[in-house]
């Protein structure tokens, strides 16, 4: 016998855990929902199941925090779960932005996200180069890095760059062979904040989107399932592209 679930969310007269497969795969519930009801569904999943425990990453107080990271000497093992928690943040823009391109590339699907819901991080950064970008370097450096070798390349996450413009920073450090170099500083809190409003926005009802209204369709069917297939068809899910 399967173990009982607590309902999370009431939609259309239906209760919900907010877990696909005890809402579809076993009880097809997610079928019987509006188009509507079906983005309500998908919105307080969003909730539920990353922007709420990923948050507690975020909170040096939470117990959570405090448990998955070691702040004093003797506070052993010694562990740290930043890295691992900012991982989640970029992933977690990656997979989003793919709701707004039909694009297959994961760096087009990142980058779009990040031009339309997180504006203050669509910027140049001068400093590194006429041609350096803040969501590429974020994307070549920061995610593929960890993602691919466990390491920031060529930057670094920093709770005093929160309080810098923007929430991040270039710091200039001697390199290996004792030349001077630059580097970018993400302020993680900064980042968090950031995001986390972006996802929330991007997720407010809005009348009409055409310009990425087209693009749900296809891009949904493949990757996820059917029944929620009206998710990518319906603009009012998502705001307009500035």
């Amino acid at each position: 016998m399967a173990h009982p679930q607590i309902a999370r969310a009431h939609i259309e007269g239906k209760d919900f855990t907010l877990y696909y497969d005890y809402d579809q795969l076993r009880n097809g519930k997610l079928s019987q929902l509006t188009d509507d009801g079906k983005i309500e569904w998908f919105r307080l999943r969003m909730h539920y199941v990353f922007l709420e425990p990923i948050g507690c990453l975020f909170r040096a107080k939470s117990p959570a925090y405090r448990e998955l990271n070691s702040t004093k000497p003797n506070d052993l093992p010694a562990r740290s779960f930043v890295i691992a928690s900012f991982s989640l943040l970029l992933n977690g823009i990656e997979a989003l932005g793919s709701f707004l391109t039909t694009s297959s590339k994961n760096h087009v699907r990142f980058e779009t996200f990040i031009a339309t819901y997180m504006s203050s991080w669509d910027v140049r950064v001068p400093s590194l180069g006429p041609t350096a970008y803040l969501k590429a370097i974020l994307w070549n450096d920061f995610r593929n890095g960890i993602a691919h070798g466990f390491a920031i390349q060529d930057g670094g996450i920093d709770n005093e760059a929160d309080t810098a413009p923007g929430g991040w920073r270039v710091i200039k450090d001697a390199g290996p062979s004792g030349s001077m170099t630059k580097r970018l500083e993400i302020g993680p809190n900064a980042f968090f904040r950031d995001f986390r409003a972006g996802v929330i926005n991007s997720l407010k009802p809005c009348d009409t989107a055409p310009s990425i209204a087209p693009h749900f369709a296809a891009d949904f069917k493949q990757s996820i399932r059917p029944e929620l297939l009206p998710l990518r068809f319906m603009a009012s899910n998502f705001r307009p592209l500035p």
